[in-house]
């Protein structure tokens, strides 16, 4: 009897990923449908980059699914393709590490928004910034030397890459929070409000975070490509969370008709554009533009 591989850790992983990751990318396209259809009044910017971030996804979904195909049907039995994977496979990392810049970027914008402070915007752009070229590094080193074990060697460059994502979460996470924490008045509806809103910062954070710690463990602890199935999904919740968080303003439109401490706060930090309260309720079209 021959001695088969064991194929678990890596084409298992990535066939996982790629499943999970299609069904992510399935609700992420559902709810684009809907933001469209329900947010039309949303500036011309923003609904560019709900466009980007689902166009960035769709690579990464047919990036992976490509990659999977290549290793299961068209080299078929040729072990070789498993550990120097097609270049589909990383290509993924390249839109990951669109998706993560441009998503954090939103978010970290609406810190400014919200705050009308731009230190705490810099400071997480700084890092994302960081974070995409560490991507960028990963990336090159696959390209050259065609063969996943050269990660190994560069742990320490994988591992900073996924660190500076945890790091970005949780300073735009603290700073949200805080800035929210803020606006809390004697107002039960505005009390709600703002306990909901603090409530969905700190979920979306705990899935994003949650995939990079395990990404981090499994990627430090082992030898095989289990983390990647972590890796594929991981872009899914980022941009899941985005779309999340501009639909969830369905949930606040009747606050418009009546005023309350949350929206003269935003009105008073100087935002230069009308609707900046939309944030929370309308539009939302100031967190690009504002």
């Amino acid at each position: 009897m021959s001695n088969n591989p064991d194929l678990n850790g890596s084409l298992g992983a990535t066939q996982i990923g790629a499943v999970l990751g299609t069904f992510l990318f399935g609700i992420e396209t559902l709810q684009t449908y809907n933001y469209y259809g329900e947010f039309s009044r949303d500036s011309r910017t923003l609904k560019m980059t709900v466009a980007l971030v689902w166009f960035l996804e769709l690579g990464h979904t047919l990036s992976a699914w490509h990659a999977l195909y290549s290793q299961t049907v068209t080299f078929y039995g040729q072990l070789q393709y498993i550990s120097s994977p097609p270049r589909s496979e990383e290509m993924t990392i390249l839109f990951a590490a669109l998706l993560y810049t441009v998503v954090q970027a939103f978010f970290a914008n609406r810190v400014r928004v919200l705050s009308g402070r731009w230190h705490i915007m810099l400071v997480a752009c700084c890092l994302n910034l960081l974070r995409f070229f560490a991507n960028m590094a990963t990336l090159g080193l696959l390209l050259h030397y065609s063969r996943v074990s050269i990660l190994l060697e560069w742990r320490w460059l994988v591992s900073t890459a996924l660190g500076l994502g945890i790091v970005v979460d949780i300073l735009i996470t603290v700073a949200m929070c805080h800035f929210l924490s803020r606006l809390r008045s004697s107002d039960s509806k505005t009390r709600t409000m703002v306990e909901t809103l603090i409530l969905w910062t700190i979920e979306s954070t705990i899935l994003t975070s949650a995939a990079s710690i395990t990404q981090i463990i499994l990627f430090l602890t082992r030898t095989d490509l289990v983390w990647t199935c972590f890796y594929i999904i991981q872009a899914k919740l980022f941009s899941n969370s985005m779309l999340a968080s501009l639909n969830g303003r369905r949930r606040f439109r009747t606050c418009e008709d009546e005023p309350s401490e949350i929206f003269h706060f935003v009105h008073t930090r100087g935002s230069t554009t009308d609707g900046v309260s939309c944030t929370f309720c309308e539009s939302c079209s100031s967190d690009i533009d504002g």
